[in-house]
Order: structure tokens, then C-alpha cells, then sequence
């Protein structure tokens, strides 16, 4: 006889598998895994079907796709009622133990993560504590204490650098148009002297483009124009690749055939620089937290760095892009960023999509 088989529990249950794989700041024993679960099937209506049904697998995936932001939403509320605030005496206290992996990370490597998003970095951590098969922070921070390797890894992990050349196209279009306004106006008053900082540059992509940007400005002129381009990066591994830096086809997709042509050499399938683009820019580490900042300069761009930082951090890092900026300067943030409140009073909005900001005089 054909049983009858909720198959809200089976689905429930593996959202929350999932879940769980990745968080290492909550109690996940039994007990807590079996209270979140009971709490997630009380939100969502049971849906029952017979074991015997041949096309039970497609019901289920079916029942997911109908139902998944329910899930979702599900889950999320039973790992803060119940994974944060467990019924039973927490053995351990999870943060803490973030706290000084945190600092153990700063007084080995002396790069500070500590006022970055924490969320965030719980999630990169958590891929590093599977790939070791290890179950908390405490275990993981002696990984880091008898493998001192893993720190090369782990650092891989939390400092991603992923990008293109153009990365946003019409963002480089805004930014174009207020760069060709700006220098313009510098070169009929005979000043031709122009300093960038790619604040968070990855491996190259984000000042490459700046250096083809400005070098075609400087073209269309027709006039001599001195550029220097600074670009600094966290990761220390930058600067081993941009001494001979090499680019998949791909990442230069929105250079289209005319740029790629002009300022790249083929190598291979891939590309490199020319001479005269690598001289524009000067690769160094640099941890916007804590080191000295670039002076004097024309155009930050700072794309997508401020979504790692807490509020405090962000608030402290705008002050010292406004005090790096010249009088007049220009700030370019990431599209998924904004300007907090306070900020807005130092610096004057230019271009909203493009996150194209101006230094308040």
C-alpha cells in the first residue's frame, strides 16, 4: 500500500543542508538543526503525495521553483530564532572565536579584516574551514597555527580579484564625458598634469583601462598630457603578476577590436600590454585602512571595495579619499554603492548611475 510522504520536510531539509554548509558563527548540533527545521515546516503548508508516484522527483523540483523564496525566507528566520538563540547553553561562543581569527590573520600577515563586512567574510572563511574539513573557527585557526601555508590560500579567498577592462560599459561612457569636460578645461588654462588612483585595482584591468581611457582623451586634444596613473591593491600577489601581465580575450571583451589593436600585443590566446600602457601605471600594495594615502589627486576610482567595509570603515576611508583629492577631484564608486549621508556633504553628486562624485571645495 502506497504511503503518503510530505514532501515539504524532504525539500526543507535539504535548504537548510545547504544553509547550514556555510555557517560557522551558529549552533548547528542536532538538537538546534531539528528545532530549525520543525520551525521552517511550520511557516510552509505540507504538500503530500504517494511514494509509489513515478514522477515524485519532478513534484519535488516542481514544489522547489514554486516555492523557493518561501524557502529562503523560511530558512533565514529559522537560523536567527533558533541557530542564534539556541534553547540550550551555548558551549562556545562562535563570534569570539571569528574575532581572533581575525587578529591572528592581522598579527601574521598584518592585513586587517577586522572592520570589513563580517557577513562577507564568514562566507570566504567558510569555503577555506570545508576545503580543510574542519567544523568551526577554533579548528581552522590551528590550521593557520601548523600550516602556515593555508595562509596564502585563505588570503586568495578573501582578497578576490575579479574584473575586465570596461567593466560596465556605459559607466566608462559617463566617466569618459566628464574626464574629456575636465581636461579640457585644464588644458586651456595650460595645465596638463593629471593623477589617477585605481584604489582596489585587482590584477591590472581597472588602470589598464584608465591608461586607455586618458591616452585617447589626450588624442582627441591633440595637445601634451602628463598622466600618472596609481594603482594599489591589498593583495601583495598584484604586483608579481603585473610585472608581466597577460589577458584573456574574454576580459577584454568590451575593449572592442580598435583598442584591443592599439594598446595590446597577442601572445598566444592571450594579451599584453604595450610598452607605452605599462609605463602609464605604478603597481604598489597598499591597504586603504591603515597605510598613507596617495595626495593631490585628480580621479579615485573605487569600484566595488566599499561593499567589504562596515559603516565606521567606509566613513573613515571617504575622509581620506576627500582629503587625497585636489580641490575639485572626482571619486568614482562602484554601481552597487553609494555614498553614505554624511558623505554627501563633502562630496557633490556628478553622475548618480555612474557613481560619479565630485570633492566639495
Amino acid at each position: 500500500m502506497a504511503k503518503l510522504r510530505n514532501i515539504i520536510e524532504d525539500i526543507a531539509d535539504d535548504f537548510l543542508k545547504n544553509a547550514l554548509s556555510v555557517r560557522f558563527d551558529i549552533c548547528t548540533c542536532e538538537q538546534c538543526k531539528n528545532d530549525m527545521l520543525a520551525y521552517i515546516l511550520s511557516r510552509i503548508p505540507a504538500k503530500y503525495v504517494t511514494t509509489e508516484e513515478q514522477a515524485l522527483q519532478v513534484i519535488i523540483e516542481q514544489t522547489k521553483l514554486e516555492h523557493q523564496a518561501e524557502f529562503a525566507r523560511a530558512v533565514l528566520e529559522a537560523i536567527h530564532a533558533v541557530g542564534e538563540k539556541p534553547r540550550h547553553e551555548i558551549q562556545e561562543d562562535k563570534n569570539e572565536n571569528f574575532n581572533l581569527l581575525l587578529n591572528k590573520i592581522f598579527e601574521d600577515r598584518g592585513i586587517d579584516f577586522r572592520h570589513y563586512h563580517r557577513e562577507l567574510l564568514k562566507r570566504r572563511v567558510a569555503i577555506r574551514i570545508r576545503a580543510n574539513h574542519t567544523a568551526s573557527y577554533s579548528d581552522y585557526l590551528r590550521v593557520l597555527i601548523n600550516k602556515p601555508e593555508e595562509y596564502d590560500r585563505l588570503l586568495e579567498v578573501l582578497c578576490i580579484n575579479v574584473s575586465e577592462f570596461f567593466r560596465d560599459s556605459a559607466v566608462w561612457d559617463a566617466l569618459r564625458a566628464v574626464l574629456e569636460r575636465e581636461i579640457h578645461s585644464r588644458l586651456e588654462a595650460n595645465n596638463n598634469f593629471f593623477r589617477i588612483w585605481s584604489a582596489g585595482c585587482a590584477n591590472g584591468e581597472e588602470p589598464f583601462s584608465l591608461a586607455v581611457l586618458m591616452k585617447e582623451i589626450s588624442a582627441f586634444e591633440n595637445r601634451p598630457l602628463t598622466i600618472d596613473i596609481n594603482a594599489t591593491d591589498i593583495d601583495k600577489k598584484v604586483l608579481d603578476f603585473v610585472r608581466n601581465p597577460e589577458y584573456t580575450r574574454e576580459s577584454l571583451k568590451n575593449a572592442g577590436t580598435y583598442l584591443l589593436t592599439k594598446y595590446f600585443d597577442a601572445h598566444g590566446g592571450n594579451y599584453r600590454p604595450k610598452e607605452e600602457l605599462k609605463k602609464m601605471v605604478n603597481f604598489k600594495p597598499l591597504d586603504l585602512t591603515s597605510d598613507a594615502l596617495i595626495r593631490n589627486v585628480d580621479l579615485i576610482v573605487c569600484r566595488n571595495v566599499f561593499i567589504y567595509y562596515d559603516r565606521n570603515l567606509q566613513e573613515q576611508i571617504l575622509m581620506k579619499f576627500y582629503k587625497a583629492l585636489r580641490p575639485g577631484g572626482f571619486l568614482m564608486m562602484g554601481k552597487v554603492e553609494s555614498l553614505i549621508l554624511e558623505a554627501r556633504e563633502i562630496f557633490q553628486e556628478i553622475d548618480i548611475d555612474a557613481r560619479i562624485y565630485k570633492k566639495k571645495i
